[in-house]
Formats: structure tokens, sequence, C-alpha cells
């Protein structure tokens, strides 16, 4: 039965009761659209803070979804999104039992807030016109699962910008060059900290967020093969190569952090992409043609630390690139290129090894857009190009896992810090 607005009103008076002792009391709540496991308040606070703060964001957990108190969640239906609000998503209880319940729902939340908490010793990166810094969590009750963290009203998430009609007089090809740049100096900079000695006990914390694990990937390396089988064309010719890559990362995925697994593994954000239907991933600021102010002294913000884990430092750099290689092919979001050749640069050398894994990483996550949409849904997209992009993404696994340099000329891959013609082979490609 679906949440009566009076119940939800209800839920915003009990939050602002626990919270009227605090220095985060609030004159009044609002309750914001999006979120399926937790709901979402803005608060306008009674009294601002010591450096000026007159609003915050709250989170708060329930022992059922935001939309309706009878439903569980099948994480297993909802590979697109860990909490991707569909009818499918709730209706039944998948194979292998994976439901997620309110004790994982609480757990994620720890995860996030050990992350933010830690996040805070990490210094913003200022790389070009940009900061680069996480949100700040101002408190959590783990009593009622409330947490209460900055607002970053203003902001829009980056898949939301590049989608935007006005994308084209906001990215332009410089700001969009220097936005991934610095994104990729975030990067370097966070998985270089994440692995320092100083990080030991976040390490060990973060080595723990196994159920995580387990959904990133079933949602990826668990689900590719089944996507591109749907193309009997495509798979038949690369069927084996595509198995033991899903072989290999099913022994990876099993590597726990005390496991000796090199330099390449570590903390990682988990779910670094462009933005997603629910919550957002990279914010920018909602600054639209023609009144915007130039991109200058600007903080970006990297949220979404849920899914946070110990894992292959390939995988964050492989999702965002995918991510926004799909924004180019399905939307024709030109921004996206510039964003992709700033970003590797930004990110910076790249061994052999690494490179191919970045490549397999992505083709598995532009793959994977097949499931990252409403499953009861139509397709929108024209037959061809989603078989085109089924194709990319196959032929960048299978290249990448047969470390095939030749037939990467051109890309990231044969020049990191370049990368200006990262897509020119898959364009090749559809035309």
């Amino acid at each position: 039965m679906a949440l009566q607005q009076a119940e939800k009103n209800q839920f915003g008076t009990q939050i602002a009761q626990e919270l009227s002792e605090t220095l985060y009391a609030c004159s009044s709540l609002t309750l914001l659209s999006g979120g399926t496991a937790n709901f979402l308040f803005r608060g306008v606070l009674a009294q601002p803070l010591q450096d000026g703060t007159k609003t915050i964001i709250i989170k708060h957990s329930k022992e059922f979804v935001s939309a309706n108190r009878h439903f569980q969640l099948d994480v297993s239906r909802c590979v697109g999104n860990l909490f991707l609000f569909s009818s499918m998503c709730f209706n039944e209880v998948s194979a292998d039992g994976n439901i997620l319940t309110f004790d994982d729902i609480y757990v994620y939340q720890l995860f996030e807030v050990i992350m933010l908490n830690a996040l805070d010793s990490f210094p913003s990166t200022a790389v070009d016109k940009f900061y680069l810094r996480t949100p700040h969590l101002y408190l959590f009750d783990q009593k009622t699962n409330t947490q209460v963290l900055e607002d970053l009203s203003g902001m829009i998430d980056m898949k939301a910008a590049l989608e935007s009609p006005t994308a084209p007089s906001i990215l332009t090809q410089s700001i969009s060059t220097d936005i991934g740049r610095s994104l990729g100096a975030w990067l370097r900079s966070f998985h270089s900290w994440a692995s320092e000695p100083a990080q030991a006990g976040l390490q060990r914390e973060m080595g723990e967020n196994k159920p995580m694990r387990k959904i990133r990937y079933s949602i990826s390396y668990g689900a590719f093969i089944d996507v591109v089988q749907k193309f009997p064309e495509i798979w038949e010719g690369c069927k084996k190569a595509l198995e033991e890559v899903r072989d290999m990362a099913t022994a990876e995925y099993a590597k726990n952090i005390e496991d000796k697994v090199g330099e390449n593994w570590g903390i990682i954000h988990g779910d670094f992409w462009s933005g997603n239907s629910i919550k957002l991933s990279i914010l920018i600021p909602n600054t639209p043609s023609p009144e915007r102010q130039q991109l200058e002294g600007t903080n970006l913000f990297v949220i979404d630390w849920e899914l946070a884990q110990f894992g292959r430092k390939e995988y964050d750099l492989g999702q965002m690139i995918g991510d926004l290689y799909e924004r180019k092919h399905f939307r024709d979001a030109n921004s996206a290129v510039w964003i992709i050749q700033g970003f590797v640069t930004g990110y910076g050398a790249l061994s052999d090894e690494m490179a191919f894994r970045i490549a397999i990483h992505a083709g598995v996550h532009l793959i994977c857009w097949y499931i990252r949409r409403d499953p009861t849904a139509p397709f929108t997209k024209p037959l061809k190009q989603i078989q085109d992009a089924i194709r990319i993404g196959t032929d960048f696994i299978v290249k990448g896992w047969e470390k095939d340099r030749t037939w990467f000329e051109g890309t990231f891959l044969e020049n990191p810090y370049a990368a200006a013609h990262y897509l020119a082979l898959a364009e090749r490609l559809i035309n």
C-alpha cells in the first residue's frame, strides 16, 4: 500500500522532534522528490550554523521503502540502480533470495557514514577552475538511522547537465575538458590517499562492505553475458573470451582485502558515474545560459558513497568512461567526449595492465546499459543503435582481454595523456 502524504508528513514531524535539541533544529522541513529506501528532507535551520549555513539535507531510513511500507526490495531485479523504483523490484523474491532488508539498508548507510567521516580529512582537489570535494556529514543518529548532510542546493548531476538542451552553451569544450581533468586528478588523489598506511583502519572497515561488492558484481560482470546473448550475431563470435572475462571477474570479486592483490587494488568509490535516477554521483553548478557565469573557482562534489568498497581502481575509471560514452552514443552528448579526454589526462599515467582493464570495464558498463532501465517499459532507442552499443562494448571487452594494442591505436590506451581520439574507433565501428 502506497504511503499517504499524511504519513510522510508525520515522519517529518518525528524527525523535527528528534533534531529539536541539537544544533540542527529546523523551523521547517520539506520532503524532497527521489529516494526509495530513504526519506529525504530539506530542513531550514532555526538558527544558522556558525559558518552561515541555513539549510540542511536529512536522510532518514525506515524498515520499508519510502514509496510503499509493504514492499521488499529485490536487488537482483534492480540491476541498473541499487534503488531503482519499479514495481518489478518489489513483488517477488529472486532465485538466490537476494533481498535488500532493512538491516542491509542500515549497513550500507553505516559504510557511507564511515566514508564521509573519513573524507573530512581528505583535502579538496584544486585543478584548473575547479575544487572537488565530498559533502560534509554534520550528524549521524545511529538510533534513528538519520543523517544530517550538507545541502547542495543549486547543483545538478553531470548526467542531467550533459543531457540538458543548454549543454552546448554550458559545457563548452574548454569547460568540459577542465571538469574531466579535475575529476580525474581528484580520483587519482583519492585512490592514492585511500591506499596510504595511515588509512589502514579505513581499509579494514571498507573491506567488510561485502554485501555491496556482491551487488556491484551482480549488476556488471554477473549480468553482461546475459545481455550479449540476446544478440546471437555478436555472442557467437566472442563467447569464449566473454566467459573468460566473467570467470576472471568472479575470482577477483572473491578476493579479500587481506589477500596480496597488488597496487591496483584499494578502496574505490564503487558507483562512479555521471548520475543516476535517484541519487547523484557527480554534482556541478546549475548555471543556465545565457545568465551563467564562468565556472571558475567552483566546487564540484562527489557524492553517494554507499557502494564504497575494496576493489580494483580500474572499476572506478572504467565505469565513468563507459557511462560517458553511453551519453555520447545514446544522447549525442559531445561534451561527454571532452570530459573523457580530460578525465583520463587528469588521472595520469596508466600501466598497460591497468589500461586494458579499464577498457574491459568500460565495455561491461556500456553493455549493461541494457539493464539500467525500467524492465517493464518499451525501448525508446532504435534497434540498430542498441545493437551498436552492445557490439562496441563487446569489442572493448574482447580486445582489452586479448591486450590488442594495435586495435586500440588512437584511443586513450595508446596515449593516456592525450586521449583525443578515444571514441574514434567506436565511431568507425558504427558508421
